[in-house]
């Protein structure tokens, strides 16, 4: 449906689009059109006002200071209704936030920052009720006048209400035209086929069934008169005035000189940079919106602590015992070490997959509508959660050091730190790598473990790495566990100085001890 009072054109030759005069390439279409969703994707934290203005920063940052940026987010609040809700978080799984109808608005809003001649809508009705669906088509309207906007939607069964909205239809049936017009023509065409709407009748419901085979019964019967339908409209003189303005053959010299103005004002912004935001910009933007999130919704940040707290204190309980150091604590204090490694990979890794895939949607449509790099998400979503992360890393190893009695070394500590808060970075990032690449939270968390449970085995610490056969060998370079568990231990054995040897153990006390000797350094 189309219906706006623009002197939009578009025009069709052999194989090539032209909408003003202008060849619809990619580049072009970005510049003068924007695209609603049927889904609404939104980051539910964030009020109405900062959503609009996370989206002003991105479209508008390289070209508007800051004055109009915050202008134009007014300005669409006002047009379409939302001031008294500025404030309202747009709803989360938590906290409710905006109804279906005042989604779809700030959908609206959120495309028409940079005023676009041009708006498509993808069904901007679906899974709202009657009289929601009525005020988005009204908004919509409303748009369209006030704005001077060409306005292009599907809409599935719109109420007769909806329906006499709209100035002017489209309908297509097995790939034909059925007709394109206003209501008053279709409903004069219809008429002379025979084919009346009934009084008090929906006509879009009448259309529809016209259009339509239910059953196998009348298809013979439907399928002519649908021939029938669509060749009326192609032979009628609307019909063929219709298919030579979109055949590019009637395009007179006013078209042609609103053609040229379009062209300059377009064309010449053709070599400029694909995003509107430059990429500092948007890892501000982007590290503002995460941050946010990580705020407003805590729960994640309490359920990460108290989890490295109480699994720190577990373990460190088993370890409680490794000071002073003999030859029966060797194997105790590297099974500590090695458990700081896997804990700090497994706590994190598989949590932030589900946190993650919540936004997959959202980070698609914007990523695939140049908002933003997925560099700068990625550098941006790293930098938000940092300081959650950290805390998390700093107590589990913090607890777990100082209770599995290892060597009271600062140094050795500072490192232990590092090495536990590197792994963690490495699992988180793996996990996002298997959200991106999967897309859903069980099909993620299902395959992660055939590539993380290899890099623990290969580790160093369930095997010898000298010893593995050559095909392994690949493997053990690519253990992240390997790396972190040879980083620690050489940092607390390089600082024993001496091993007691307990002689008098008898034989069969050393039955089940693995007992290591270790040489002086030349």
């Amino acid at each position: 449906m189309d219906y706006g009072n623009t002197h939009s054109t578009v025009s069709t030759f052999v194989s090539r689009f032209l909408i003003n005069g202008i060849r619809a390439e990619r580049s072009y279409m970005r510049q003068v059109s924007a695209y609603v969703q049927q889904d609404d994707c939104f980051i539910g934290s964030l009020t109405v006002e900062e959503h609009l203005r996370f989206m002003a920063k991105l479209k508008m940052g390289s070209e508007y200071d800051k004055a109009e940026q915050e202008r134009r987010v007014k300005a669409v609040m006002r047009d379409l209704g939302l001031e008294n809700i500025a404030g309202t978080i747009i709803g989360t799984r938590t906290r409710k936030g905006l109804s279906g109808g005042e989604k779809k608005r700030l959908a609206f809003a959120s495309e028409i920052l940079t005023s676009p001649p041009i708006l498509i809508c993808d069904e901007p009705t679906s899974g709202l009720d009657a009289f929601l669906a009525y005020q988005v088509v009204c908004v919509l309207k409303k748009l369209a006048e006030s704005r001077n906007m060409t306005i292009l939607l599907t809409i599935h069964q719109p109420s007769s209400q909806v329906f006499e909205l709209f100035d002017s239809i489209y309908m297509m049936v097995n790939g034909k035209t059925a007709f394109c017009g206003n209501q008053s023509t279709a409903e004069k065409m219809w008429a002379e086929l025979d084919l009346p709407i009934p009084m008090n009748f929906n006509p879009c419901d009448h259309y529809l069934a016209t259009l339509s085979i239910r059953n196998a019964q009348e298809e013979t019967l439907k399928k002519r008169q649908i021939r029938e339908i669509c060749d009326t409209f192609q032979n009628s003189e609307h019909g063929k005035s219709v298919f030579k303005e979109s055949s590019g053959r009637e395009f007179n010299e006013c078209d042609r000189a609103e053609s040229e103005h379009w062209r300059r004002r377009y064309t010449s912004k053709f070599g400029t940079p694909k995003f509107g935001a430059s990429f500092l910009q948007q890892v501000s933007a982007l590290t503002w919106r995460a941050s946010k999130t990580v705020i407003r919704e805590p729960t994640l940040l309490k359920v990460q602590i108290a989890q490295s707290i109480i699994i720190a204190v577990l373990t460190g309980l088993i370890y409680t015992n490794n000071s002073p150091v003999d030859q029966r604590k060797i194997m105790n204090i590297n099974g500590s070490l090695y458990q700081m490694i896997s804990n700090m990979a497994f706590m994190f890794q598989f949590s932030v997959v589900h946190h993650f895939c919540l936004e997959m949607n959202t980070f698609y449509r914007e990523t695939s509508s140049r908002f933003y790099r997925v560099s700068a998400y990625f550098i941006a979503k790293n930098l938000a959660e940092l300081p959650s992360f950290t805390i998390s890393a700093l107590l589990f190893t913090s607890i777990l050091y100082w209770m599995s009695g290892l060597v009271p070394i600062i140094d050795s500590f500072l490192i232990y730190m590092l090495v536990g808060f590197l792994i963690q970075s490495i699992a988180i990032s793996i996990g996002y790598m298997f959200s991106c690449i999967f897309g859903t939270v069980n099909l993620a968390v299902a395959v992660m473990p055939i590539f993380v449970v290899p890099m623990m085995a290969f580790g160093g610490f369930f095997i010898n790495q000298d010893t593995l056969q050559w095909y392994f060998v690949p493997l053990k370079y690519l253990s992240y566990f390997g790396y972190g568990y040879e980083a620690v231990a050489i940092s607390q054995w390089t600082n024993v100085d001496d091993i007691p040897d307990d002689l008098t153990v008898s034989t069969s006390r050393l039955k089940g001890y693995f007992v290591v000797g270790l040489l002086p350094r030349k």
